[in-house]
């Protein structure tokens, strides 16, 4: 083969080259499959849409500990098409903040460079559920953040799909995506940003949980059913912003619970003004539809807005009916019903009353009024001022009068005014076949079931007769209830006590029974030194309450307190004293020299109540888990 000149050899090495037949890249296709990719800080930054707004608690934690040993777990990333750069994929923006700082105050390369885990690019919702999992898992989301990441996420499912999704559509799209969250709660996240966020921000993002976003929702709907009832006094679009204008005065950061009796009462003040129903009427409507929503029934069923609708009946048309007395007047032409309170004798009117001058028809504005109007006006006056001058006479003799009560047990002691709880006549008692009958008889045996005096208001004992009545259970006194019922009256230490067994019908349900339960154990806690404190609390399950430990500086009196409390729970500490002895020492049937633990009859008293009242809240619970099951 002839060899080529130094002229041709340096023609073909002049000529261009091949041409390229694709298009220019700036950049490799990232890869299709999960692998560790070598990163520095510059090709990384975090994910924008981040549910998490405020700073992880375990923050400093966390950056003492990749200090010391460096970064242990390899932080997920992810590129989107066309991108640069690294994103933050299923959590890790706190870990990159971390190493961002530590390499600023450092300046070592361990935290500039280091191994990424890759993860191929799906979609930006695949990315936000992804944070979303991952710190939820941890228990590190607020109760906000994952509201807010659930509302963005649902609106990348709309965008994508151009429709509206159901909030059964949109828990089962996030279950694909790896997040599960009950549908129960998608709507009280969607309501939290909708109508709470706008309203309360500061107090959501400082750690207000979901009890009680659940507590602030049952309110704020309670208030807009009130508002809708009363369509002729206000706008219905209205309630945004009166809701608004009274609630965001309670927006205060670091505030993880509401104060809820200021809470209710700025709401039924806004409802009164905004509706000009009374102020006790919004009180008792809000807490029927609170109440019974929560019990899940019906709220016209059991009459929730009767006492609502009654009031702007009256608001609407003064004319329609006559305001209703509370509590409604006897009947004269009915016998007293046992148990029930003794009926009062109508004002006899004054004769010399009847020939007083009676006033001008003149009004205190002092215009001139129709005579005809004047003389019934005079005639209602003269009327009511019989009915105080004969209420005036009464209170004289009550007050000139005195009633013997039982301060204790020793001899009766006599004080000015009536003593309700003191021995009725034997009329007014309906005394059992073969119970003592003649007035000293009756006088000493109710001296000696009373333990202490308890003075009982009339208009209480009234409103508790009556209260029973309309909800058809028995109520009774304890001067009817003393020849047959446990033989107990103390009230020198609240709660009083009248009888140890016998529980009001309408106590007998399980919300006033923990009530009550609660009243009783701080009694026993008071005794021990510890009542008020944060070792006794509440609790809505169960029987009520629930116990932490003492301080390591308790005595021995409040060591055997804590113990008879638990022991209602059964959940004893082996570190006090739990022998035998126990009980006798509290009872008192035994006596250590020199150590006083007895309880006192008032106390003792409370802890039989107690337990009476624990065992029938547990056949309420029972009851319940019965007819769940």
């Amino acid at each position: 083969m002839k060899r080529p000149t130094d002229q041709q050899l340096r023609d073909r090495l002049t000529q261009p080259g091949p041409r390229r037949q694709g298009q220019p890249v700036d950049a490799v296709t990232p890869p299709d499959q999960e692998m560790a990719v070598w990163v520095t800080l510059d090709m990384l930054k975090p994910y924008e849409h981040n549910p998490r707004q405020v700073q992880n608690s375990k923050y400093e934690d966390i950056k003492a500990s990749i200090r010391a040993a460096g970064l242990k777990h390899k932080p997920p990333v992810t590129q989107r098409p066309g991108e640069k750069h690294y994103t933050i994929c299923d959590g890790g923006n706190t870990r990159l903040q971390i190493l961002r700082e530590l390499f600023e105050e450092t300046g070592e390369s361990r935290f500039h460079a280091f191994y990424a885990l890759y993860r191929p690019w799906q979609s930006e919702v695949k990315m936000l559920t992804g944070h979303l999992s991952e710190n939820d898992n941890r228990g590190q989301l607020l109760w906000i953040e994952r509201a807010k990441g659930v509302m963005d996420a649902k609106a990348m499912y709309e965008e994508e799909s151009g429709e509206s999704l159901s909030q059964r559509e949109l828990v089962k799209r996030l279950s694909e995506d790896g997040y599960q969250v009950a549908q129960s709660h998608i709507s009280k996240m969607l309501y939290t940003v909708e109508h709470l966020l706008p309203t309360l921000p500061n107090t959501l993002y400082s750690g207000l949980g979901r009890p009680q976003v659940e507590k602030l929702i049952s309110y704020r709907e309670a208030c807009r059913l009130i508002w809708e009832r009363c369509t002729q006094e206000v706008e219905p679009q209205g309630f945004a912003e009166a809701w608004h204008q009274t609630m965001a005065w309670f927006d205060d950061e670091g505030q993880t619970e509401m104060n809820w009796g200021i809470v209710v009462d700025r709401l039924c003040g806004m409802l009164a003004d905004n509706t000009g129903v009374h102020f006790n009427v919004c009180e008792l409507t809000l807490d029927n539809i609170v109440t019974y929503r929560k019990r899940r029934w019906d709220l016209e069923e059991h009459q929730a807005f009767e006492a609502l609708d009654v009031e702007l009946q009256q608001m609407r048309d003064p004319d329609a009916q006559p305001p209703s007395l509370y509590p409604p007047l006897p009947d004269s032409s009915s016998e007293t019903a046992a148990g029930s309170a003794p009926k009062e004798k109508a004002p006899t009117p004054d004769p010399e009353l009847q020939t007083e001058q009676l006033p001008s028809p003149r009004t205190l504005s002092g215009r001139n009024v129709n005579p005809d109007e004047g003389r019934t006006e005079s005639a209602e006056l003269l009327r009511l001022r019989q009915q105080v001058a004969a209420l005036e006479r009464e209170k004289e003799q009550l007050s000139e009068s005195q009633s013997p009560v039982v301060s204790g047990l020793g001899e009766p002691t006599s004080v000015p005014g009536p003593a309700p709880m003191a021995a009725l006549s034997e009329e007014e008692i309906d005394w059992p076949e073969g119970a003592a009958r003649t007035e000293a008889e009756q006088a000493a045996r109710l001296e000696g079931l009373t333990q202490s005096s308890w003075e009982e208001s009339p208009g209480k004992r009234g409103y508790r007769h009556h209260l029973a009545s309309e909800l058809g259970v028995p109520s009774f006194d304890f001067e009817q209830l003393a020849p047959l019922a446990a033989p107990v009256l103390s009230g020198e230490i609240t709660p009083p006590i009248a009888d140890v067994w016998f529980i009001e019908g309408v106590e007998d349900e399980p919300r006033s029974l923990r009530i009550r339960i609660r009243e009783l154990v701080q009694v026993i806690a008071r005794w021990g030194g510890f009542g008020g404190s944060d070792v006794v609390i509440a609790d809505d399950d169960g029987i009520g309450f629930d116990l932490n430990p003492l301080p390591d500086a308790a005595d021995r009196r409040a060591l055997f307190a804590w113990q008879a409390l638990a022991s209602l729970r059964g959940e004893l500490n082996p570190e006090y004293p739990s022998d035998a002895t126990l009980w006798g020492a509290l009872f008192g049937t035994h006596y250590e020299e020199g150590k006083e633990s007895a309880w006192d009859d008032a106390v003792l008293l409370r802890f039989f109540r107690l337990v009476r009242l624990i065992r029938r809240l547990r056949e309420h619970l029972q009851v319940q888990q019965e007819a769940q099951s």
